[in-house]
């Protein structure tokens, strides 16, 4: 059994993910997810959501560029990737506080 796949740029996730539903709903025809600074996270591929999971996935169809401005372009190879983001955080003396994600 081949392992998944799991690509990160800086907050931004793609996990290499069969969704659970036969019928996928298309809703944008390509990602962008905007970061803390306004830059967008930009991915050519179009967007689906699983309306049994409520979870939106990424059909890559060729190797794809995911870019961002402050970040190594990462080239997606073909497959379906669930999306999601990440938030980085330190307990430090009793408060949490947010930490900025770091390539």
């Amino acid at each position: 059994m081949r392992k998944r796949r799991v690509f990160r740029q800086g907050d931004v996730v793609l996990i290499e993910e069969v969704p659970r539903s036969l019928v996928l709903e298309e809703r944008f025809d390509r990602l962008e997810i905007r970061g803390e600074t306004g830059n967008a996270h930009v991915l050519e591929a179009p967007v689906v959501l699983d309306p049994l999971t409520d979870r939106q996935y990424v059909e890559v169809k060729e190797p794809t560029p995911l870019t961002h401005p402050e970040h190594a372009t990462l080239i997606i190879p073909p497959g379906t990737y669930r999306v999601t983001t990440v938030r980085d955080w330190r307990y430090n003396r009793g408060d949490w506080g947010q930490v900025r994600a770091l390539d």
